[in-house]
């Protein structure tokens, strides 16, 4: 939100379709645009710009061209209204549109009684008797209507609810020539005129005969999928819906110290970013097309594997062992553009993150949420990580700017998946990106939204910077999939540290598997050097200084819930510098983690050329491996010269031990206490009845002593020998007593990092 609101066009861009356009030299019908158009969806071809649209099939190449072949044309119709015209079910026309009538169309009679079949290539029109009570308006009842030609006899069937009612013979029908300006609508003609009168659902073509006789009528065409419980993880803890819910029922599960969820009181203590240690670099060498946006996942057999995009956008996968040594190996599906690593031969874009999902039979284990095509962002499924298959139809009909970030939430037992959004614009007029974030229970069904109107997205203008042009669809070329707008909410937008002209690129949003309710997002941050800040910041991306359009780093945000976020932008979490002798300016962290013992692995594409760079250096692109702690992206920090302390909310505990991960170097240390529900300390497990807390552990277990007054002048006084006095000392780490009770905690620390916490 601005204080001016205003919409931003930046210099010299197109606004393509906002106006009437001429109608050309020798025609009669204005050409297609935004102010005479009237459809729910159509794709053509879309404009070939820096977005690298695909072309789609012209409609008279294909067999919705119908002609002297054998097929089939079905869907549900609800009729609602009596109309005055034919209402046509579709028209393919040979182009230009509008010109002339050489036309394939199927239209309802205005009569109610029967349907038209007109064929200009052998100047046909055939009337087909149809049953009158399933085409009542008064009735308003969903009814399925197929058209069945058989080439061979020149005879064409007409089925209502899966019942023979009529049957035409010597029918002939011719496919329409091939025309460069073909076109298809549905539900009206090519004019927008003599619309059918009701709702049309599931219209299919198939090339054959579908049906000879009666039959049963399908539910829908819609391929089956499993029916199948979603795995249930625990509640969340903190996802704010209890915020006066005390105590906090913890049980055993570990808790990492990332912000302040389970924490009341605190003093001389703050929440710090480890960056992880750099290790080597484990794919290098880059010569063909190979994108930046990684996935790692690690396999049921301990294989470890990076996917991204490769030649054409095809997905490709490398395979390790031991995390280091990687290879492209070879899938099984043959040599695709010189590689045999090609899992997903067609253009997919590398825009999501194969993943393994807990729910659902072992045929459909891997998922994959991404573009296809740039027509939409589907699902895809998998057995084993190398053979696909698409699901249709589309999850979503947006496109994603980049790399959607998806993941199954257990403990909400939904997907969640994070789309890139390019509709705001920063105040210098480029593009301000932030991302959506979609939910769902079922992949396998398109996700429901309310779209947003022209009209609407012209209102929300007058209180946002919104990107031109608008509408927000037309970002893509005229009837093509536009760009996610404001039909989902809204995350990982700028903060108010950020510089102007800073926004977030990917998100790499996902759910720490090893801790509940906890959520770690790698956010990519882009740092734009054109057209906002002070001239001496702009001058940074002018062709002189040989760098690009900016620079790009990775930080970390954490969530209780996957929803809510939280950004610590310093330090940055991999940064650019150097490593191992390469100047990095760009570092674009992968999806996904690996565990391996009490180190959590990651990787990053690392590359030496500046965001849309002047300098073309592939030789410096390259994926490193980093290396973190077991719950060490975060930590709760305590000075070296004084002790800093918190007390955490109330909470109930299940377990016999109290461990801590957690890190004091040589001169620091930590102490925990329980306190009872009035705040009061416990006898026996009092913070300055712990034993110091001093090392580097993963897991130490809190201990007490138990007769520190009895045996304070032993261990201590001069007449007994220390060895001696040990045999006396007595102490607990059993915390069992305490389980079931309303309790706090007070950890008393100096110079320590405290990474999180688990009762055994």
């Amino acid at each position: 939100i601005i204080k001016k609101p205003q919409m931003v066009y930046p210099k010299g861009e197109a606004r393509f379709g906002l106006a009437k356009l001429p109608i050309p030299k020798g025609r009669t019908v204005e050409p297609m645009n935004w102010m005479n158009a009237n459809f729910a969806a159509l794709m053509t071809n879309g404009e070939n710009h820096l977005r690298k649209e695909v072309g789609y099939p012209n409609v008279t190449d294909t067999k919705l061209n119908l002609g002297d072949f054998n097929w089939t044309v079905e869907f549900w119709f609800l009729e609602n209204k009596q109309s005055k015209n034919n209402g046509v079910v579709f028209e393919i026309g040979e182009g230009p549109r509008g010109e002339n009538n050489k036309v394939t169309r199927l239209s309802l009679n205005k009569n109610n009684d029967s349907f038209l079949l007109f064929n200009f290539p052998t100047d046909t029109t055939l009337k087909i008797k149809s049953k009158a009570s399933a085409l009542n308006p008064s009735k308003k009842q969903w009814h399925h209507f197929a058209f069945v030609y058989n080439s061979d006899k020149k005879e064409l069937l007409h089925f209502v609810d899966g019942k023979l009612v009529s049957k035409l013979a010597n029918v002939r029908v011719k496919s329409l020539p091939h025309g460069s300006e073909a076109y298809m609508s549905i539900g009206t003609n090519g004019l927008w005129k003599n619309q059918l009168p009701g709702a049309l659902d599931e219209l299919r073509f198939s090339e054959g005969m579908v049906y000879t006789k009666d039959f049963n009528l399908p539910k829908s065409f819609a391929p089956p999928h499993p029916n199948y419980n979603l795995v249930k993880g625990p509640p969340l803890l903190f996802d704010g819906k209890h915020k006066n819910n005390l105590p906090i029922y913890l049980g055993s599960r570990k808790h990492l110290f990332i912000d302040d969820a389970f924490i009341e009181k605190k003093k001389n203590v703050k929440f710090v970013v480890n960056p992880p240690k750099k290790a080597e670099r484990v794919i290098d060498h880059i010569t063909k097309q190979f994108r930046k946006h990684l996935t790692v996942v690690q396999d049921k057999d301990g294989l470890i594997r990076i996917y991204n995009s490769g030649p054409k956008d095809y997905l490709q996968v490398f395979v390790s062992k031991d995390g280091v040594h990687f290879k492209a190996p070879d899938v099984g599906h043959g040599t695709i553009l010189g590689q045999k690593n090609i899992v997903i031969p067609y253009s997919v874009g590398g825009l999501g993150n194969p993943f393994i999902d807990p729910n659902g039979p072992d045929s459909t284990r891997w998922k994959y949420i991404s573009g296809y095509h740039r027509r939409g962002i589907y699902v895809f499924t998998s057995p084993d990580g190398y053979n696909w298959r698409r699901v249709v139809p589309a999850l979503l009909p947006f496109r994603s700017g980049t790399q959607s970030c998806s993941f199954y939430d257990d403990q909400r037992q939904e997907y969640v998946s994070y789309h890139r959004s390019g509709i705001f614009a920063t105040p210098g007029g480029v593009t301000q990106r932030s991302s959506v974030v979609t939910q769902t229970k079922d992949l396998y069904a398109p996700i429901e939204f309310k779209p947003l109107t022209w009209r609407d997205y012209l209102d929300s203008a007058k209180i946002r910077r919104l990107r031109a042009p608008l509408p927000w669809y037309l970002d893509n070329g005229p009837l093509t999939p536009g760009g996610f707008g404001l039909e989902f909410p809204h995350k990982f937008d700028p903060i108010k540290q950020d510089q102007v002209g800073t926004d977030i690129y990917v998100t790499k949003a996902q759910k720490y598997r090893w801790a509940p309710d906890t959520y770690f997002a790698f956010p990519i941050v882009y740092y734009h050097y054109e057209k906002d800040g002070p001239l001496t910041r702009q001058i940074l991306g002018t062709p002189m200084w040989k760098r690009g359009s900016g620079a790009i780093e990775t930080q970390i945000e954490v969530s209780r819930d996957g929803l809510n976020w939280k950004r610590y932008p310093r330090p940055a979490y991999v940064g650019m510098g150097k490593y191992l002798g390469r100047n990095i300016y760009q570092a674009y962290i992968a999806d996904g983690m690996i565990r391996r013992g009490n180190e959590i692995w990651q990787y990053f594409f690392g590359s030496t050329e500046y965001h849309s760079s002047y300098k073309n250096n592939k030789k410096g692109q390259a994926v490193y491996r980093l290396v973190q702690r077991l719950d060490g992206f975060i930590s709760l920090d305590s000075p070296y010269d004084k002790a800093g302390y918190i007390v955490t909310k109330p909470f109930i505990f299940k377990g016999k031990k109290l461990s801590l991960n957690i890190y004091t170097d040589a001169t620091g240390y930590a102490q925990v206490g329980f306190l009872d529900k009035y705040g009061k300390p416990i006898k026996g497990y009092t913070v300055d009845d712990c034993i110091y807390i001093n090392g580097d552990f993963i897991s130490a277990d809190v201990k007490w002593l138990k007769n520190k007054d009895e045996i304070k002048n032993l261990v201590f006084g001069k007449k007994k020998k220390l060895t001696t006095d040990m045999k006396k000392i007595k102490w607990s780490d059993d915390v069992s007593p305490l389980q079931g009770k309303v309790v706090r905690l007070i950890i008393r620390m100096r110079g320590t990092k405290l990474y999180s916490l688990k009762f055994n």
